[in-house]
């Protein structure tokens, strides 16, 4: 059944990116792929369409641009892992105005659209539906007429369609002045609850937790490890590198992550979706990054940092000692043979076998397994 259910996805896959239905799109990258999500997740996130600085680019659904940032605070905060859930659009390309910039879809394009997300919905068979934004509501209606507002409707839940439609409002910036990010917080935290409510009745091991999540305090303290442990310096790429090495050594070890973060499978390997460049000031606040000849390195400036004890509190001795370990043995080397390492390890093998059985891309595809920590 799961095979069955690949392959009807890598077919849904590949008309969705021959469609050449909406003229101004066909600059744009069509996102659909393994990197927005799980095809056995219970709840389905449905957006507007990627944005031009996000998942045009990264071809992650709300990853990369600050709706995504938004997005993934708010999820964080309330204990859904990106593991756990799908992430879509209504519109599954980037609609862009005379200047570049994001537009919004129109009727058409959404009409062009809506019969990917029914096939989406039906392939999946999701137990919650969550629409961030007036346009993926709109959206929905197309599938089958619910007679919501976002306006009316926010944080409630209907059936629809075979399921429950939650409306929500999007998290980018413009619908944080008609709904503030702890307003939204709130949603969240219905949409958490909801499927853990129908997680216990049908009593399935892939609920989505409630809660505060310290998977982002303890990434925060595994970056801080790797990178103080080189002395001059780290490259950002090398960072996500080690980190995916650090973690694979520990599961290898003790049979469990470091963290729950969120990784994928990209061109140079594998990416830690959490660890984004624009996050990890705010994460790790004495970091210093220094910029040279369009090179970046990532240093810690001990003068901003915290005192001894306060550093380390979600790590145990043996957590860091698979850190550290891993650092002393791949630490000095070039990114090039960083890359090489990293796809030499036993998950990124694995997950080319299962690109090579069903003979696509898995590019973003999940490359570790979830694993909740701190629960």
């Amino acid at each position: 059944m799961k095979n069955n259910k690949e392959s009807r996805f890598v077919d849904l896959m590949e008309r969705v990116q021959a469609c050449r239905k909406c003229p101004r799109m066909n600059g744009s990258a069509r996102v659909l792929g393994p990197g927005c999500g799980p095809l056995d997740a219970r709840v389905v996130f449905v957006g507007e369409a990627p944005g031009r600085l996000g998942a045009d680019g990264s071809h992650l659904p709300f990853h990369g641009d600050k709706s995504g940032h938004n997005f993934e605070s708010l999820i964080e905060q309330v204990g859904i892992s990106r593991y756990q859930v799908f992430v879509t659009n209504a519109v599954l390309c980037n609609p862009k105005d005379e200047s570049g910039n994001n537009a919004t879809p129109t009727s058409a394009e959404i009409s062009n659209c809506a019969h990917f997300l029914k096939e989406q919905l039906e392939l999946l068979d999701p137990d919650i539906v969550v629409t961030l934004g007036s346009v993926a509501l709109k959206a929905c209606f197309t599938i089958e007429a619910h007679f919501m507002t976002l306006k009316t409707a926010v944080r409630t839940s209907k059936k629809w369609f075979g399921r429950k439609l939650i409306p929500a409002y999007h998290p980018g910036q413009r619908a944080m002045v008609h709904r503030s990010f702890a307003n939204q917080l709130s949603d969240y935290q219905f949409i958490a609850e909801s499927a853990r409510r129908i997680g216990q009745s049908k009593k399935r091991s892939s609920h989505v937790s409630t809660g505060r999540s310290s998977s982002g305090s303890r990434l925060a303290d595994v970056a801080r490890r790797i990178i103080e442990q080189q002395r001059d310096g780290i490259s950002y790429f090398a960072l996500h590198k080690l980190y995916f090495l650090a973690e694979v050594a520990h599961l290898e070890a003790v049979g469990e992550r470091l963290t729950s973060a969120y990784v994928v499978r990209q061109k140079d390997g594998p990416y830690c979706v959490d660890l984004h460049f624009a996050k990890l000031p705010m994460m790790i606040p004495e970091l210093v990054i220094d910029r040279d000849a369009g090179k970046i390195r990532l240093r810690l400036d001990p003068q901003r940092g915290f005192d001894d004890g306060d550093l380390m509190l979600e790590l145990s001795a043996m957590e860091i000692n698979s850190i550290d370990q891993t650092v002393s043995r791949y630490g000095a080397l070039s990114d090039a043979e960083l890359k090489r390492v990293t796809y030499l390890s036993t998950p990124m093998r694995t997950l080319l076998r299962k690109e090579r059985n069903l003979r696509i891309n898995l590019f973003n595809a999940a490359v570790l397994p979830y694993q909740e920590k701190g629960s």
